[in-house]
């Protein structure tokens, strides 16, 4: 009993971390627990109460939008959180105890593995609770994200806390000198300069009910392109509006008005388009100077969200709000050039497939993410997501402008301090000058 107790207990303290209070430091307590009470009936107590806290937010989007019952959906969760922890712990677990005489190490190594399979497969893959990511909220290690990747940030937090677990100073205190190291010299790596580029973020704060109805939506599109307006008074260099900003498709006779307003100032927003034979586009288009200059298409789609794998197919009658027709995905990674400015604009959860953000983010000066994060409200889903922005400029030592149709809109420079940010549901314009 003593040890179930405590597999819980390891559980809510892994859970904390990932929570909206951003407990990071109680990430080690989690593992050293972890790591002492090593069996498969421990991991996977305490793995299924982390995964099922953390993800506990999805049920939002299922119930208030998808239109699902509370316990069917509840009951749905439940299966998935079970599979989740089956894959994540219980069989890193398994392997370590089964196949290497319950070395703490194996628990470490295998746990890291089943992340880095997961983050790429089924479907595109899960990149998600990551611990390697966890680091972009420790002050003095966070900076060694320049050199080290999520995964391998991962495995190192394993082996620091078995280091302490089994009393090996020595060895810890080398490591963690290591990473020291590493941070100062990444701190020390000049960022990827703009020169005062001026930018303006446009919160649109459009409730998630009325997005699902074109009718509704409608009702917000003048106070938006109001907004834009107040943006572009400010005489930016370039004026940014989140995923999915507007009720009309790219290609509707409405989308003149953001020609006509692009003779003002470059705007970059996130539209929904239909081609290719009537078949959706989740993009982005950069308007300037009256023209279209150059747009991308969301490549990593969100499964279920944007289109239902095989052999799900039935989902798309129980959830009512995605409407049975799959989005396209982009075909390439790309950033959209205009004049100095190379930005990528990874799409929603685009961020966490960090893997994917090496290739397309390598050559930006500049990152910008559109996202809509209304379909999980103010929870610790959104939180969760927004951390990946933050990540993502530490790794890239670049600005990323985080655009949200909800909140928090925000400005994190290239050492992932947040500069300014927009509440959640504020409907205003964020000004800053990018140096």
């Amino acid at each position: 009993m003593k040890k179930v107790l405590l597999s819980v207990l390891a559980g809510l303290l892994l859970y904390l971390p990932f929570s909206k209070l951003n407990l990071w430091f109680l990430l080690f307590p989690a593992l050293f627990l972890f790591v002492k009470y090593r069996g498969v009936l421990f991991w996977t107590v305490g793995g299924y109460v982390f995964i099922f806290l953390s993800l506990r937010c999805a049920n939002i989007a299922s119930v208030e939008f998808g239109g699902i019952n509370p316990v069917l959906s509840y009951f749905m969760y439940s299966l998935f959180v079970l599979v989740f922890t089956l894959f994540q712990f219980s069989l890193p677990a398994f392997i370590a105890q089964s196949f290497f005489k319950n070395s703490p190490l194996a628990y470490g190594f295998f746990y890291t593995l089943f992340e880095l399979l997961r983050s790429h497969f089924p479907f595109g893959g899960f990149p998600w609770l990551l611990m390697g990511e966890v680091i972009s909220q420790v002050p003095l290690l966070k900076y060694s994200l320049y050199f080290l990747s999520i995964p391998l940030y991962t495995f190192l937090l394993w082996v620091l806390v078995i280091f302490l677990f089994q009393k090996r100073l020595f060895s810890f205190v080398l490591v963690l000198l290591v990473l020291l190291s590493l941070s100062l010299s990444a701190y020390l790596v000049p960022p990827k300069k703009l020169n005062g580029v001026k930018v303006a973020l446009v919160q649109t704060a459009v409730p998630q009910k009325d997005k699902l109805s074109r009718e509704s939506f409608d009702k917000h599109t003048p106070q938006i392109l109001q907004m834009v307006e107040k943006a572009l008074e400010e005489k930016p260099d370039l004026v940014i509006l989140p995923e999915s900003a507007l009720p009309f498709y790219f290609s509707e006779e409405q989308t003149n008005i953001l020609y006509h307003l692009s003779l003002k100032g470059p705007i970059l927003v996130g539209l929904i388009d239909v081609r290719e034979n009537l078949k959706p586009f989740n993009s982005a288009y950069l308007f300037a100077e009256g023209v279209l200059i150059d747009y991308y298409d969301k490549v990593k789609l969100m499964p279920i969200g944007e289109y239902i794998p095989e052999p799900f197919g039935f989902l798309k009658e129980i959830f009512q709000a995605i409407g049975g027709i799959d989005y396209v995905p982009g075909k390439s990674a790309k950033v959209i050039k205009y004049k100095d400015l190379r930005i990528a604009v990874p799409i929603c959860f685009e961020v966490a497939h960090y893997r994917y953000m090496e290739r397309l983010a390598k050559d930006a000066n500049l990152i910008v993410v559109l996202t809509s994060d209304g379909w999980f409200k103010d929870s610790d889903c959104t939180f969760q997501h927004f951390r990946f922005a933050q990540w993502a400029s530490l790794r890239f030592k670049t600005y990323t402008l985080w655009v949200n149709n909800s909140g928090d809109t925000a400005i994190i420079d290239p050492y992932g301090r947040v500069l300014k940010k927009l509440g959640y549901m504020e409907r205003d314009v964020l000004v800053e000058v990018l140096k």
